[in-house]
């Protein structure tokens, strides 16, 4: 996940907690707004297709300054009423004070007629085993592994990636990668290049098309990494910055869990297709490049998408949803709050509803805190944000990333942005991922009419 502003300079083992996401303001300046806090009750095909798309315009301006280091939770964890056994849940409605118009410019209908909202159904039983025997612990290690340097990135070689970063070569052996495995599944693969400080990154998409279909489900994760938050030294012991070109970066939990769980899900969309089932919407998956200089592979992805005049119909985004620290509860934050006013808003918080559902479905232990409106600690900061832009719903599911109002540290990773974020590192919980990737999945497929 993003960090809100550019790392300040360290000096000896000092912490800067400007960008570090349990940074919070005091209680007394922070708001409770708009969250409902609640207590989860517990092969290859042919004609495979790898095609780069080459848009015109595709260099992005640098992006600008993030906007704030305040980083409010717009749910609070109340206790429960002894007698009634329930969690104190607080809404307030969007403010409508900002009226600028948003139009759907695929349709030409306003965006909250996008499909994002019809239905309330949760996944078919036989969706959820499918997902439940493809989506596993062991399944979404071994990408993590492959992907953050534990492994071998490729079976059989001897390369281990060193780094995700932007400026990383190993950053396009794994597009690389990641790419060949789509195809190797039976999608259409293309990618999306963009520029970025000089460099030509790829954003990765892979996707199966229903013929008929008026509509697309994206899941989605970035695939990139950073560790601007660690502590280096030159080679007399003095602190020096992070140097994103030959610094490791391995980036397990952001966002190395979230690219694992998009690769399980495309696995598990093709163990269902061989079973002969047959979605009603199109499924793409899409892995951003980027995301931490500022959400830039996602921002261009998302304006090509819409003037190519994509229907998406919902847009399911998993970022760091490996990180539980040992001992606490297990805590799944749903994100829908958006920067963006208009039907956008509460189309969103409809798709995060949908996710809500599911997941007591898959754990029934596991308590949910769903975060909406435009203090959500993650609005702006996360991939689906640049949908939002766009008038398409979108939601980011995280660990227990934020601090709540009365103080309460979140209980996700303690490593973020630090080489420390490995496969090994005791925060990682790739149990806590299976059941936060399993609910996404089972959601977003059912979604797209599984």
């Amino acid at each position: 996940m993003a960090a809100r502003t550019s790392r300040s300079a360290r000096s000896g083992s000092s912490t800067e907690t400007a960008t570090l996401l349990k940074a919070a303001p005091p209680a007394s300046s922070r708001q409770s707004t708009a969250l409902s806090a609640f207590t989860a009750t517990k092969s290859s095909p042919a004609g495979l297709s790898r095609t780069p798309l080459h848009r015109p315009g595709d260099h992005l301006p640098e992006p600008g300054r993030p906007r704030s280091t305040r980083h409010q939770l717009l749910s609070t964890r109340t206790p429960r009423s002894a007698d009634t056994g329930t969690r104190t849940c607080r809404r307030r409605a969007a403010s409508p004070s900002r009226s600028r118009a948003l139009l759907d410019f695929r349709t030409g209908a306003p965006p909250g007629r996008l499909a994002a909202v019809l239905g309330d159904g949760l996944p078919s039983p036989r969706t959820i085993a499918a997902v439940r025997a493809a989506v596993t612990s062991e399944v979404l290690s071994r990408h993590v592994a492959r992907i953050s340097g534990i492994e071998p990135l490729v079976e059989g070689k001897p390369l281990k990636v060193r780094s995700r970063d932007a400026s990383a070569a190993d950053n396009a052996r794994v597009v690389e990668a990641l790419a060949r495995r789509f195809e190797d599944l039976g999608l259409t693969v293309r990618l999306h290049p963009f520029r970025w400080r000089g460099h030509r990154l790829l954003n990765v998409e892979a996707e199966h098309r229903v013929p008929g279909a008026e509509s697309t489900v994206l899941i989605t994760a970035h695939m990139d990494s950073t560790a601007a938050n660690g502590d280096f030294v030159d080679a007399d012991g003095d602190p020096r910055p992070y140097d994103p070109a030959v610094d490791p970066a391995p980036g397990a939990d952001d966002d190395g869990s979230g690219t694992a769980a998009v690769m399980a899900a495309a696995e598990c969309l093709r163990g269902l297709l061989d079973d002969g089932r047959e979605p009603t919407r199109n499924v793409r998956f899409v892995l951003f490049n980027a995301e931490e200089q500022g959400l830039v592979g996602s921002k261009f992805y998302a304006r090509a998408a819409a003037a190519a005049g994509d229907r998406i119909a919902g847009v399911f985004q998993m970022d760091m949803i490996a990180g539980r620290q040992q001992g606490s509860s297990p805590v799944v934050e749903i994100h829908a709050g958006s920067l963006v006013p208009g039907p956008v808003v509460s189309a969103s918080d409809a798709l995060g509803e949908r996710v809500a559902r599911t997941v007591p479905v898959i754990d029934s232990g596991v308590t949910v805190q769903q975060l909406t409106g435009p203090a959500d600690p993650a609005a702006g900061r996360s991939d689906h944000a640049s949908f939002h832009e766009r008038g398409w719903a979108a939601v980011a599911v995280s660990e227990d990333l934020f601090s709540t109002p009365d103080g309460d540290p979140g209980t996700g990773t303690r490593q973020y942005h630090t080489p420390g974020d490995t496969l090994l590192d005791p925060d990682h919980n790739p149990e806590f991922a299976a059941t936060v990737a399993r609910s996404v999945i089972a959601t977003a497929l059912a979604f797209a009419g599984l």
